[in-house]
């Protein structure tokens, strides 16, 4: 069984966002039991021993980190520029995690952390925010990526952030872009996986984080069929669990 860690650094219930915008999700706002869905559609549920866990909601980070065999960092309603003390506890476990050479995938917020640690740099999309279901454009090294496998030039997938990783780590390599993102998906080497869109996510709850704030917005995302796809293609192509 591969021992998986997701990180949820969705925000602080209450403050961050209303947890009732999401009382139709599975496990309401728990942002662990919506990745936990997306692996059973993966067909990988059965082979992986899973953990959540909410680092926004001051549950502290593993000491032993030889009992994980891969992690998952998901999104946020926090810029990586806030430095809120979740977001400061998980940059400073980065590197105990690195030098496990095991896999990471950083997922939207995850994507930001993970460059904004490394030496890359996040800021404002200059063009205004990322919002709906948008397709991709893939660079030559992403066409021929394990995590690409199965997707092509034009794949749509979901987003919804103001900010972008502007430039990246040295030595990632760009896996996606669109016109006003450079840097839509990474590889950061080692098995360090991190993209701004969310293929771990369903159109109805990213929907939904913008019911309160932007109702407008809602109708942007749509239903998307494979999209969960690329999880297991990270979770395979890595080494995580066996293909």
């Amino acid at each position: 069984m591969t021992r998986l860690l997701f990180i949820s650094q969705l925000g602080e219930p209450g403050r961050s966002y209303d947890p009732a915008i999401w009382c139709r999700a599975p496990g309401g706002d728990d942002e662990t039991r919506w990745f936990e869905a997306c692996l059973e559609a993966t067909g990988l549920r059965h082979r992986i021993a899973y953990t959540g866990l909410h680092a926004c909601r001051g549950e502290a980070l593993p000491e032993d980190v030889a009992a994980i065999d891969a992690v998952v960092i998901g999104g946020s309603f926090a810029s990586v520029a806030d430095r809120h003390p979740w977001q400061r506890a998980i940059a400073a476990w980065l590197p105990r995690w690195r030098a496990t050479g095991r896999p990471l995938f950083g997922i939207c917020g995850g994507h930001q952390l993970v460059s904004d640690t490394y030496g890359g740099a996040v800021g404002r999309i200059a063009a205004g925010p990322e919002i709906g279901t948008l397709p991709l454009t893939l660079t030559a090294a992403g066409r021929g990526h394990y995590l690409m496998q199965g997707f092509e030039d034009g794949d749509r997938f979901h987003f919804g952030n103001f900010d972008q990783v502007e430039r990246a780590p040295a030595g990632a390599t760009v896996l996606a872009v669109r016109p006003t993102m450079a840097h839509a998906a990474l590889d950061h080497g080692g098995g360090w996986i991190t993209t701004q869109f969310h293929p771990e996510s369903t159109a109805d709850i990213m929907a939904s984080g913008w019911l309160q704030t932007r109702p407008d917005w809602m109708p942007r995302y749509h239903p998307l069929a494979r999209c969960h796809l690329m999880i297991r293609n990270f979770l395979t192509g890595s080494g995580a669990v066996a293909a």
